[in-house]
């Protein structure tokens, strides 16, 4: 007996002295794997803005629009005509403001009043780590609240476009504000989950379900407070009254499903299908066919 209870001792001792440091390393290396993760998915980095609105001889003010979370939103004011409806131009995760400045001239000769802004964690100058969708659709209500109270647009009609987080942004403010009569929405999706998933695949070439698990209870975790709003998906069903256009980039194969599903789920809506999606790489016949139809969307639904 006594030898019995010695050896369960020993096996129990070499237990704890061996097995119990290896899964706390495996444990700790497996945090800091989701860890790197989700913070590279999360800073995306500095992009150069390579063009301003005077390269396009478009007139534009800098300013900043105050944000209900603290700091300010950078954004260029590009003026149009006097109380036309004023439309928000929100270019995606990873992108800066110049992304959106050939949409702004083809808006522009339509006469709306113009904001282009940048979006958490992208930009020349980053703020912070983007969310994903979720801080940046308080963002985008603050720039709806700073659109409506600007005397140079018609309160009552307005529009937003939106890629990728922003298209989320956009969606979601479009069901809190009556004002915002039209949206366009770029490689939308329905939640953050999905989206945070897409970015791991394209990031890192990894299309893992334990990973991808792995990585969006970390985000949770990091987001505790919010954590309500996290976990909620698009009120798909508020849009109703709503007019809508939703772009499918047919290279981002994750958003262009999760953007045909919103589609569908929509009360009514407009679709419109381009090989990439709205990116950094567009350029050319392809660049200008999208702004012409995402400005024709809009001269439909807000003039």
């Amino acid at each position: 007996m006594k030898r019995r209870a010695l050896k369960a001792k020993t096996k129990s001792g070499w237990l704890r002295r061996t097995l119990l440091p290896s899964c706390l390393v495996l444990l700790a290396g497996g945090a800091l794997v989701l860890g790197f993760l989700v913070y590279t998915i999360s800073h995306p980095g500095a992009v150069t803005e390579s063009v301003n609105p005077s390269h396009y001889l478009l007139p534009s003010l800098e300013l900043q629009v105050p944000s209900s979370r603290g700091g300010s939103i950078p954004g260029w004011w590009i003026p149009g005509l006097r109380h036309a409806p004023g439309i928000i131009l929100a270019p995606g995760h990873g992108m800066s403001r110049s992304d959106a400045l050939s949409l702004a001239v083809a808006l522009h000769q339509h006469g709306f009043n113009l904001l282009v802004v940048d979006q958490r964690g992208s930009g020349a100058a980053p703020r912070g780590a983007s969310t994903l969708g979720l801080e940046e659709t308080g963002e985008m209500a603050d720039a709806v609240r700073f659109m409506i109270g600007r005397p140079e647009n018609n309160p009552e009609r307005m529009g937003i476009w939106g890629v990728d987080t922003s298209a989320f942004a956009a969606l979601k403010s479009a069901a809190a504000f009556p004002e915002v009569r039209a949206v366009a929405a770029d490689s939308a999706y329905e939640t953050i989950e999905q989206f945070l998933g897409y970015r791991i695949a394209e990031e890192f070439g990894v299309d893992n379900r334990a990973l991808r698990f792995g990585c969006w209870q970390l985000f949770r975790l990091l987001h505790i407070p919010d954590l309500r709003f996290l976990d909620r998906p698009l009120p798909v069903e508020e849009l109703a009254g709503k007019s809508l256009l939703f772009i499918q980039g047919e290279g981002r194969r994750v958003l262009a499903a999760s953007t045909a599903d919103l589609h569908e789920k929509a009360p009514d809506g407009e679709f419109m299908t381009h090989p990439t999606g709205r990116v950094h790489a567009m350029s050319g016949e392809g660049l200008q066919n999208y702004d012409r139809q995402v400005a024709g969307f809009f001269h439909l639904n807000l003039q």
